[in-house]
Parts: structure tokens; sequence; C-alpha cells
């Protein structure tokens, strides 16, 4: 296949991967119903499809309380740095699939810049994208996969790109970059020297949460890192205590709300570790109760007929949660079954059931795995909410993360198992495998799926704690 062929899949892959949960606030917000506006369809971590859609009235909750003015920088951070007693990972297994994990970065990182590829051997990122790749180099050097000097080339490279970042005019980073040269780039990778991407708040906070990690685990980066921080303009982060992005229409940037539940307090979680308070986006999300199997599950009311975004039910923002910040209890009852439908689906069809959002090595690149979606389960759709039942899939993210989590639990073994091998001994980690056996492995190798692999097997070797501690 020709060069430019296999760079445009894989780019139609990464871009899948850019796709938020978000739409427009409304004027009235008296009523969570207001009159058709406009609306980006987005879910997580950014957005990338130019089209506007003009979806049915909106649903949006009314705002309570004031809103909250950031206070981006917090007191130099006193939590010690773990180079004095590292973790260890003590099981063979685990080492094979630390150094497995490692090899994507080894291939990908850029040595002008410091950043790292989103998809292998594609040299183009978003935010979200960064914050996996900054706590993947963080695991792998707390787990031994790279020399203390070399870990510090590689912060002293991003750190110094980061300190003159090209910025738009709207004061924060655009919404991609090339990681050879860090210029701006428009999230088809086409060249964007003005900035007109504009941002996405899930992406930034991902991001924002990786930077806090570095500067309370090693204290000698925390005055450069606040530093740069301090260039952004953190205060557009958040709006009427919602979450709070961008994007890019008829010339100018549009302001709208972005996040659907689960993602939306993941990065609301993320952004109160830099003092950015979204108090609505914790406290006052429109939900509701539907059961599954016979399991109790809140999904948001937020659903593609109402506000043309899909409200996809599925694991990456709860594993993430856990292993990098840790569970709070309002949360763990979600979380307990999630897993807990998962393994029912498996004891009901005998189908290991392991759901996330991942980018795929065929059309249509990227699907949303999700328990429950726009009033269905188990749907795999795509940002159109077009369903693709027979591309269903096992992630191996998932997998890894589940038996980190809740190692206890005997399914969350069998899907760790199931996917230890699921790699490139030169690539790193593959994205999954396919339900159906007739499709076998899933061939995309991305940077999330192989960071958050190296995440979970610090998380482990750390005692359970979360990376954030």
């Amino acid at each position: 296949m020709a060069t430019s062929v296999i760079k445009s899949m894989i780019l139609q892959s990464v871009l899948y991967t850019t796709t938020n949960q978000q739409s427009l606030l409304c004027a009235n917000t008296a009523t969570w119903q207001c009159s058709p506006t406009p609306s980006m369809i987005i879910a997580a971590p950014d957005n990338f499809n130019p089209d506007v859609q003009t979806p049915p009235p909106q649903l949006i909750p009314k705002p309570t309380g004031p809103t909250v003015t950031p206070v981006p920088l917090k007191p130099k951070p006193t939590t010690p740095s773990l180079k004095t007693s590292p973790p260890r990972l003590t099981q063979e297994a685990d080492q094979i699939a630390a150094a497995r994990a490692w090899k994507y970065f080894e291939r990908n990182w850029n040595p002008q810049t410091g950043l790292v590829n989103s998809a292998d051997n594609l040299p183009w990122t978003t935010w979200w994208d960064q914050g996996s790749a900054l706590l993947g180099i963080h695991a792998a050097y707390q787990l031994g996969l790279l020399p203390q000097e070399i870990f510090q080339q590689r912060m002293n490279n991003l750190l110094q790109t980061l300190e003159k970042l090209p910025l738009p005019p709207t004061g924060l980073p655009n919404k991609a970059y090339s990681t050879r040269t860090a210029e701006m780039r428009q999230l088809n990778d086409t060249p964007d020297p003005k900035g007109t991407s504009g941002w996405s708040v899930l992406d930034m906070a991902r991001f924002l949460l990786g930077l806090h990690i570095m500067r309370s685990h090693y204290p000698e980066y925390s005055d450069r890192i606040n530093h740069i921080v301090a260039r952004w303009n953190l205060s557009k982060l958040v709006k009427d205590g919602w979450l709070n992005g961008a994007i890019p229409r008829a010339g100018k940037l549009l302001e709208v709300q972005e996040g659907r539940l689960g993602y939306e307090q993941y990065a609301a979680h993320s952004l109160k570790l830099w003092n950015i308070q979204a108090t609505n986006a914790l406290s006052n999300p429109p939900v509701k109760t539907v059961k599954v199997d016979g399991v109790t599950l809140q999904i948001d009311e937020r659903n593609f007929k109402n506000s043309g975004a899909t409200n996809y039910l599925t694991n990456d923002p709860y594993l993430l949660w856990g292993l990098e910040m840790g569970w709070n209890d309002a949360v763990k009852p979600q979380v307990q079954n999630l897993l807990k439908v998962q393994h029912q689906r498996f004891k009901r069809t005998g189908i290991l059931t392991a759901i996330n959002e991942d980018s795929l090595d065929r059309p249509p690149y990227f699907l949303y795995y999700s328990v429950y979606a726009n009033g269905k389960a188990w749907q795999a759709v795509n940002t159109t909410g077009k369903a693709y039942p027979q591309l269903r899939f096992v992630s191996t993210k998932a997998a890894f993360s589940w038996f980190a989590l809740m190692p206890d639990q005997p399914y969350t073994k069998m899907l760790r198992d199931f996917v230890q091998n699921l790699s490139d001994k030169n690539r790193g980690y593959l994205s999954g495998r396919y339900e159906n056996s007739q499709l076998g492995v899933n061939a995309s190798v991305d940077v999330n799926t192989n960071a958050i692999v190296l995440e979970s097997l610090l998380y482990q070797a750390r005692g359970r704690h979360p990376l954030a501690d």
C-alpha cells in the first residue's frame, strides 16, 4: 500500500480519537429545552468534524451557583520525588508487558520537541494524547525502563518546547500540533499558523493532570511547569460552572459546553488540581438511571437526539479516574456496576467483554463501544451515531486497567490474560481484538493504549496507589 494511503488511514483513526461530547449552551438557562442551534457532534477526547450539525432541541441543565474564577497555580508541592525508592514489577508477565508498551515510545518520541506521536509514525498530536504521553514516560521511568539521564533529557526537551510553544490569540494551546516542529496544525494535520482550531477543555484537562503529576513527583521541574501554565488563559476552560471548549465556525471561534457523564467529571476533577472549579460539571450533571441486563447504571440525559452529542457510557474516563486520581465514594457504585454488567454479558453470551473508545485498523477507524448509548445497550457507534455491531472489540487498555484496579475479581484476571500478548514486538501494544473471531486482532497502535498499559502497571507496582498521590 502506498505510504500516502497508509498515512491517510492512520490520520483518520487518530482524528476519530479526537472527538469529544460537547454541545452549545442554551441561551435560556431556565429550562433544558432550547430552540435548535448549530452544534458539533462530540465525544472524547476532542473534536475534528468540520461540519455543523443542526440537532433537535438541546438538553442543558440549569447552572447553579456563581462562576468560580480559576486560580491556576498552586503553591510548590511538597510531595517527595519517588526516585529515592522506585516501585518495581515483580511478576514476569508485568515486566514483559511494560517492555512491550515502552517500544511505542522508543519509536514515536521526537527529540526535536519532546512530543510523542498520537499514532505510530504519525508526527501529529492533541493535548489529550500528550497527557497520556507524559504519564507513560513517568510510569516508564518509575518502573526502571529508562535511565535517569534519558528521562531528564526527554523532560528538558518537552519543557523547552512548551516554554516557547506558539499560542493562538485565545491564550490557550491550539487543538493540534506537529510533534516534529511544534507548529500549530489543524485536526486534519494541515498547517494552522494562526491557531484557528480552537481548544478542547477535555484535552487540556488531561494534559494539565499529567503536568500536575510531573510537578508533584519531580519538584525540580515544578517552577518551570508552573511558569509554562501561567502563560495559558485557563479562565476560558470553565464558563458558568461548566466545561468550556471552542470550535471554529464561520471564521471565528464558537465557545461550547463540552463533556458528558464520565468524561465530564474526570476532566473537572483534573482541573481541580490547578484550582480550576467546574462546579456544575461536578455537582449538577443531568443524569438518570437505566438497567442493562438487570444492572443499574447512571447515564447522561443529554443524548444524540436532544443535544446533538452521544452519551457514551464506556470504560475510559472511569478507568483513568481510578488509576490517576482514585475514585471517590460517589462514583464507586457506578464503577462496580460497569464491571458487573460487562461480566454478566460474558456469562450470558460467552463473549469476553471489555468495552471502550478505541481506534480501529479498518473503517470507520474509531468507535465508541458502550454499555449504553442513545437509548440502546451494547452500542458500537461512530461520532455520527452509525452502529457497527460487527466491529465490537475487546479493548487492551481497558483489560489492563480493570485488572490493575480490581485484581481480586476473577473476570479482570481473565481480561488481562486475554490481552497480554496482543502486541507487535517492534511497535507496542495493539488496540485489542474483535469479538468476531473471524476478524482477529485490531492492529491499530497508538499512544493512549500503550501509555495506559504503563500507567496500569505503575499503579500495581505502587501498591494500587493512584498516580497523582
